[in-house]
């Protein structure tokens, strides 16, 4: 499909006169430079009563906004034993007991430098399991690190005596 030359050629000629007639116009202003900026003066002079009086508007208004505060504070009042839907409950943390893992029995210990076993309550277990909700950290030769909850605790393996 061609495209002849003069129907692209007429837009964009129509987009630069636009241009070129607004800035012309003052409609679109061209950007002010940094001298014509420097030379406007950067302070005001407030004569004292001017700025008491504005100080004493200031206060005024925030009185003013204070006092509106109040009683809208005072239509809110709600009455006794309904609750305010604006409120979130209060969780209250109830004291619980001193964590206890649960009653594991180490029987013993196949110890290997790659994959250690242990017998905690007459089932085989390894690093990683879990049992009864405890989790196994680590099996060493002569006692097992498990984990239950946030606490940690050591099953040492206490070996018969004859």
């Amino acid at each position: 499909m061609k495209v002849k030359g003069g129907v692209v050629l007429v837009p964009i000629l129509a987009i630069v006169l636009v241009v070129v007639w607004l800035l012309i116009l003052g409609i679109v202003p061209l950007k002010k430079t940094v001298r014509e900026v420097m030379e406007r003066p950067a302070t005001v002079e407030v004569r004292p009563e001017e700025l008491r009086k504005k100080a004493e508007e200031t206060a005024l208004s925030l009185s003013n906004w204070l006092e509106k505060r109040e009683k809208i504070n005072e239509m809110l009042v709600y009455h006794e034993g309904r609750r305010d839907p604006f409120l979130l409950p209060v969780k209250k943390k109830e004291k619980s007991l001193p964590v206890q893992p649960p009653k594991l029995v180490l029987k013993g210990i196949a110890w290997d430098e790659t994959e250690p076993l242990a017998l905690i309550n007459d089932l085989l277990v390894k690093e990683g399991d879990t049992i009864q909700g405890a989790r196994i950290v680590k099996i060493d030769f002569d006692r097992v690190a498990v984990r239950y909850g946030t606490k940690k605790f050591v099953i040492e393996l206490i070996s018969p005596k004859s």
